[in-house]
């Protein structure tokens, strides 16, 4: 399940500006393709971070997810170098998965997967150096 649709997409950066960046054929037209590439991509990046935290696909993705995609995705849409203000977006957006993964933020009070350990996650500490084995 995608964290972003392309209509949201165009809802969040305008539609004159959604078709300015994916029309590749310059036909007037957002190319399709050119977005759900972006989409994807975006997507990939996002499930390569919360791998191992939560049970993917996550059903109605909370807002934070959506905005870290839509900010993913205006980066790829710039296949010959992204503004700098675009850049920090991304930037800031992989921060915050980082800091997902790591546990440091929590996804709506969703509950992290218990299926993996974690990143961050501690090992057991022995107190009687006798149980250690060595």
């Amino acid at each position: 399940m995608p964290y972003v649709s392309a209509t949201d997409l165009g809802n969040r950066i305008g539609a004159d500006q959604l078709t300015r960046l994916a029309d590749r054929d310059g036909d007037g037209v957002a190319d399709t393709g050119v977005i759900e590439a972006a989409i994807a991509e975006a997507d990939g990046v996002i499930d390569g971070y919360l791998t191992g935290r939560y049970e993917l696909p996550l059903s109605n993705p909370p807002a934070l997810l959506t905005s870290i995609a839509c900010d993913l995705i205006l980066y790829a849409l710039h296949p010959w170098g992204a503004p700098e203000e675009v850049r920090n977006r991304r930037n800031d957006a992989i921060k915050m998965l980082q800091s997902i993964a790591d546990g440091k933020v929590v996804l709506d009070g969703r509950i992290p997967s218990d299926d993996e350990p974690q990143w961050g996650d501690a090992l057991p500490v022995m107190t009687d150096p006798r149980r250690m084995g060595f």
